[in-house]
């Protein structure tokens, strides 16, 4: 009996150590991902600071269009002489705490350069509400006579409740449920990409989130967060790559 009850422990947590094995790998994937360790550079891709640039004139456009809202702050990241990060905003110069090293053909930005959370466009008619009960499968859904239109293929974020910072991806044309916003992301990045970062940090979004009855998505802290932007060319093979390693630790 001893040794039954020996191996029943031995047994319970070796289930729970493959458990933590695949949740630490997929991290440590996404990680590698997103800080230039998992795909090798080329230096015939088109400079990362090209697509940062592309991004700033889609930006001013859909401002001007009033599809977007201008960021509260101007923020510029570079790196110095010193090999060191440096952010300008608004006219001043700080260095930056930033631990990794992101390869020279990257740029660096605020997560609110690249993504905002929008309340996406409000309309009347039946139409299923997609709230998180029905994008998990748990739920036949409601229809309800209006609210914010998205369409399918769009992807919102969980902004209120114990997982905030998840992303779904619209399966059908329908209305937002309460707790979600639209995540508009630049149609000149490579949208999984973006995605995978989002996901790397989700675990960090989840545990600050603010409120005491109903948390809430820290959005402050979503939009500061840090990314590293390769060439466009360089996110097509990340995101291959990442995909093709996730299928397979599954």
């Amino acid at each position: 009996m001893a040794l039954t009850k020996k191996l029943t422990a031995l047994l319970a947590t070796r289930a729970e150590l493959d458990a933590n094995l695949s949740n630490k790998l997929r991290k440590s994937i996404l990680q590698e991902a997103i800080q230039g360790k998992l795909v090798e550079q080329n230096p015939d891709d088109e400079p990362a600071s090209v697509l940062l640039e592309k991004i700033k004139a889609e930006k001013d456009r859909l401002i001007k269009e009033k599809k977007i809202k201008r960021d509260k702050q101007d923020s510029i990241i570079y790196r110095g002489d010193d090999n060191k990060y440096y952010e300008q905003i608004d006219g001043q110069t700080i260095e930056l705490d930033c631990e990794t090293q992101f390869p020279q053909s990257w740029q660096l930005c605020r997560l609110s350069f690249i993504c905002q959370l929008i309340d996406g466009t409000k309309t009347k008619g039946k139409r299923i509400c997609l709230d998180a009960k029905y994008l998990r499968g748990k739920s036949a859904g409601t229809m309800i006579e209006q609210g914010r239109f998205v369409y399918k293929g769009d992807n919102i974020i969980l902004v209120d409740g114990e997982n905030s910072g998840e992303v779904f991806t619209v399966p059908v044309d329908g209305y937002m449920g309460s707790t979600f916003k639209q995540l508009w992301v630049s149609k000149t990045m490579n949208l999984h990409y973006v995605l995978f970062v989002i996901r790397f940090y989700k675990e960090m979004l989840r545990n600050s989130k603010k409120g005491a009855a109903i948390p809430h998505l820290n959005k402050q802290l979503f939009y500061s967060i840090i990314v590293g932007i390769p060439p466009i060319e360089e996110q097509q093979r990340i995101v291959a790559k990442v995909n093709h390693l996730l299928q397979l630790s599954d």
